[in-house]
């Protein structure tokens, strides 16, 4: 089974830092290093991608995130917790 999304965000509410710019792979890093994947997430997101599947839960909680505001997209691909 997936690590659930809503672990993944509190994880990133908790940590990311605040009203400081982070890329992208600093979340990913801080996803690999605070929650203990699981074997599903490391599968193919898709048939056409080698990308695992827990990289693309994690884009998704953020385009969810910016659209209620819980986060902030700097157009530079740098996220921001406000």
């Amino acid at each position: 089974m997936p690590t659930p999304q809503p672990l993944m965000w509190e994880v990133m509410q908790r940590l990311l830092p605040r009203r400081e710019r982070v890329t992208l792979q600093q979340i990913y890093d801080l996803i690999e290093r605070e929650i203990r994947l699981q074997a599903d997430d490391f599968e193919p997101s898709s048939d056409l991608s080698n990308e695992p599947r827990w990289q693309r839960n994690v884009r998704n909680i953020l385009q969810y995130r910016k659209g209620t505001g819980e986060i902030l997209w700097t157009g530079d691909a740098e996220y921001m917790m406000p």
